[in-house]
């Protein structure tokens, strides 16, 4: 499948990588971790869990959004494929930042194409970042056919990667969360 490369004037391009940076907080950060974040529900619950972490922490939060159009909601064939998938990374874009809001300070917002564990893993060390935070795996299809081609983002992070990494399961209860002030 080709892409074609014709970005609206005024209009960011998906494709390019971006950095959002959050205020910065009441007090230097002490720490680094990072967060893998997409559009599924187990990623939404890891920031949540990964904001709670970085405030009791004082941690600099790194969010990194890695773009997948296969794991995107577009059909590749439409003739408004572009808009769409600009359409859907923006409002993934809105939907972090929003939840960010709940953090008083020192955070990042990253996004770029490409393999989710590579990308992970060179934030995390770019910032000597104490521990990766990942929402646990899928189940169903999507887990099986991800297993049978290639590693898992957490098999691949725990395999080849040398930073802790916490799995938060997406049905995790209220109690497990940290607490906010």
């Amino acid at each position: 499948m080709s892409e074609p490369h014709n970005p609206q004037p005024g209009v960011r391009d998906w494709r390019d990588p971006l950095c959002v940076d959050g205020p910065a907080g009441p007090t230097a950060p002490t720490t680094h971790l990072v967060v893998g974040f997409d559009r599924h529900n187990a990623s939404h619950i890891a920031l949540d869990y990964a904001i709670g972490l970085a405030r009791v922490l004082n941690a600099h939060l790194h969010v990194a959004h890695v773009i997948d159009t296969d794991d995107l909601p577009i059909d590749p064939d439409a003739a408004d494929w572009d808009h769409a998938i600009t359409e859907v990374v923006e409002r993934e874009r809105a939907s972090a930042c929003s939840m960010l809001a709940a953090l008083p300070g020192n955070w990042t917002y990253h996004a770029q194409r490409g393999n989710p564990g590579h990308l992970l893993s060179s934030i995390a060390d770019a910032h000597d970042a104490s521990m990766i935070v990942i929402g646990a795996p899928r189940h169903g299809l999507a887990s099986l056919v991800e297993r049978l081609l290639g590693e898992s983002v957490s098999t691949q992070l725990i395999h080849h990667g040398h930073r802790p990494v916490l799995l938060v399961p997406e049905h995790s209860p209220a109690s497990a969360r940290l607490s906010r002030p």
